[in-house]
């Protein structure tokens, strides 16, 4: 290789009780530097670090052999550095390709700053024919799901001149083809002689496009290795310390009564005729590309997005018109984007958890704190949360952060619980513990709706996978009757293959 292009050394860093430990780290032109670890190990201050949002306490950083000095200009403000952040952060009152273009607007008067709006139509135009964008040309920011942003925001990667690109968590929405996409982009952010910096929890991600490896335990930089030199499970050892053979804990549950009845639902023209049945004790696979209305589906289901068509319950039929007509039903959503839609960031942990069960601990509306504070951590133990002192919900970990949602449905005592992405930018320990709880949960009756990108996930844990594509379900079949590459056809040709046909 040649000369780093960034040189981390001996970086140190604390706040509160975390520290960030000497930590030692470069990326060379044309490389793809990947960076693992677990929830809380310290990826996202160190990735804050190297992009100048926070300083570090000690140490030095090195920018092509040039000391980067404190309180000078960052890496960032000088557009030699761009951070595709782990949740997309458009702005939705403007267009996607302005967005796109935002800092590359092109100007009809550059003094009165009047847009070229055609030619800046033609640049996004061009763009999407290039890299076959599943974006038509008139959609806005507020239509696109979660994978569909994504993919705008790496496109900004694409058409940058950066010469370090940190990409956090990018595929965790993404399925395997729009994956290729990315990797794409990657190829082309290296031929171009740009660095890039990846985070990721998933391995066949750091073995299909990284060059080298570092994994980060505890703010402690533990080891760096060559990708060629290195195996998937030496890493899942440095990262767990175990060995992990089989992380699906899948097994034969007795289906019981018919619990959610599916019928006609639709969405204007987005998602049409959905049918199916979820019994209980039942984990339903549903898959689909971006803007295929997979999370459009979850918030029908959940009273968000107004729809038509027939919901039962125990063969009862029920409308639900709003949210709280969905839970006082027993239904509950995680949605896609948890952080944001999940939570309450001005209430603590506790009552984060605990507010869909509220009457549980109120009499005359005065809310017991006691026995809610017990309960909840009663709840959080039995799902492997650290304690801290949950003043605010946003102290956790992406890890912990998911548990405790999963802890507030869990409380509420929901039969029905409609899962989005549940495991998305989480560790493997953590991702073992939540699909443990999801058996569990099947265990005792609920029926579980597993909406997930990631064909291995859906075919590891779920009894039965459903495709969205072409605006409906175009399968609905046992996971032991198909495989992996018949779904994946499905998703991307919009076709049925003999085999799937509608089980129950």
């Amino acid at each position: 290789m040649n000369n780093p292009l960034l040189e981390l050394k001996n970086i140190n860093y604390a706040v509160s009780s975390f520290k960030i430990h000497d930590i030692n780290i470069s990326l060379y032109p044309g490389e793809v530097h990947i960076i693992m670890g677990e929830n809380g190990s310290g990826k996202s201050k160190l990735l804050e670090i190297i992009s100048g949002v926070i300083a570090p306490d000690s140490g030095h950083i090195y920018f092509e052999g040039e000391l980067i000095k404190p309180n000078r200009t960052s890496l960032y403000s000088t557009n030699n550095l761009i951070f595709i952040q782990q949740y997309s952060v458009l702005l939705e009152e403007l267009s996607v390709a302005e967005n796109l273009f935002f800092h590359k607007l092109p100007y009809k008067n550059k003094l009165l700053h009047t847009i070229d709006f055609e030619r800046l139509n033609k640049q996004f135009l061009d763009l999407i024919s290039e890299l076959n964008l599943p974006i038509k040309a008139h959609d806005t920011v507020r239509t696109l799901g979660l994978a569909q942003r994504q993919m705008i925001e790496f496109c900004k990667a694409y058409i940058s001149d950066a010469k370090i690109v940190i990409l956090d968590e990018p595929s965790d929405v993404l399925t395997a083809s729009e994956r290729e996409l990315l990797y794409r982009i990657i190829n082309h952010i290296k031929e171009r002689g740009a660095g890039v910096f990846y985070t990721t929890h998933r391995i066949d991600d750091a073995m299909t496009i990284g060059d080298r490896i570092s994994i980060i335990k505890d703010g402690t930089l533990t080891g760096t290795k060559y990708i060629k030199e290195t195996t998937e499970e030496e890493i899942i050892q440095l990262l767990t310390g175990t060995h992990l053979k089989e992380g699906y804990p899948k097994i034969k549950i007795r289906k019981g009564k018919t619990l959610l009845t599916v019928s006609n639902l639709s969405y204007e023209d987005k998602i049409t005729n959905i049918n199916f049945e979820l019994r209980e004790g039942e984990i339903l696979g549903i898959t689909g590309l971006a803007g295929s209305g997979r999370s459009l589906l979850a918030k029908c289901l959940f009273g968000v997005t107004k729809y038509s068509g027939q919901i039962y319950i125990y063969n009862k039929p029920v409308h639900i018109s709003n949210p709280r007509m969905a839970i006082k039903n027993g239904i509950a959503l995680m949605p896609e984007n948890h952080k944001e839609d999940s939570i309450f960031r001005e209430l603590s942990a506790d009552e984060n958890v605990a507010f869909p069960s509220l009457h549980r601990f109120s009499r005359n509306n005065i809310i017991n704190y006691d026995y809610l504070k017990q309960t909840v951590s009663d709840y959080t133990s039995k799902i492997n949360i650290p304690v801290l002192n949950r003043k605010s919900i946003l102290e956790y970990s992406g890890g912990s952060l998911q548990k405790a949602i999963f802890a507030k449905w869990i409380m509420s005592r929901a039969k029905i619980f409609i899962l989005d992405e549940p495991t998305r930018g989480i560790d493997i320990a953590s991702k073992i513990d939540i699909y443990n709880f999801i058996t569990d949960m099947a265990k005792k009756k609920a029926g579980i709706i597993y909406i997930s990108s990631d064909i291995d996930e859906i075919m590891g844990i779920c009894d039965r996978v459903a495709v969205l594509s072409a605006n409906t379900l175009v399968c609905d079949t046992p996971t032991h009757l198909t495989t992996a590459e018949e779904i994946t056809g499905l998703q991307v040709r919009n076709i049925s293959i003999p085999e799937c046909t509608t089980t129950t």
